[in-house]
């Protein structure tokens, strides 16, 4: 998921999530040990991408602060 080829076929937020899963995520448990509320540049305009990553199921959410940008919410 992560191959150097990965950034040209995948959208801006599966680049997001990835970078975030690299960021705070253990491979074993597939979570953080804590939740997560962060913000990093955003993956597609550079603007400010503020992101949730829950402790307790590992689910994501995140949304880019420029209009019309990305914005996700993992569910169930």
């Amino acid at each position: 998921m992560t191959t150097p080829g990965f950034g040209a076929f995948s959208s801006a937020v599966a680049r997001a999530k990835a970078d975030i899963f690299r960021r705070h995520f253990d491979p074993a448990t597939l979570r953080p040990a804590e939740t997560v509320k962060a913000s990093m540049q955003c993956v597609r305009c550079g603007g400010l991408l503020t992101y949730t990553a829950s402790a307790v199921d590992g689910r994501m959410t995140g949304r880019c602060s420029s209009a019309g940008c990305i914005q996700w919410k993992d569910l169930a």
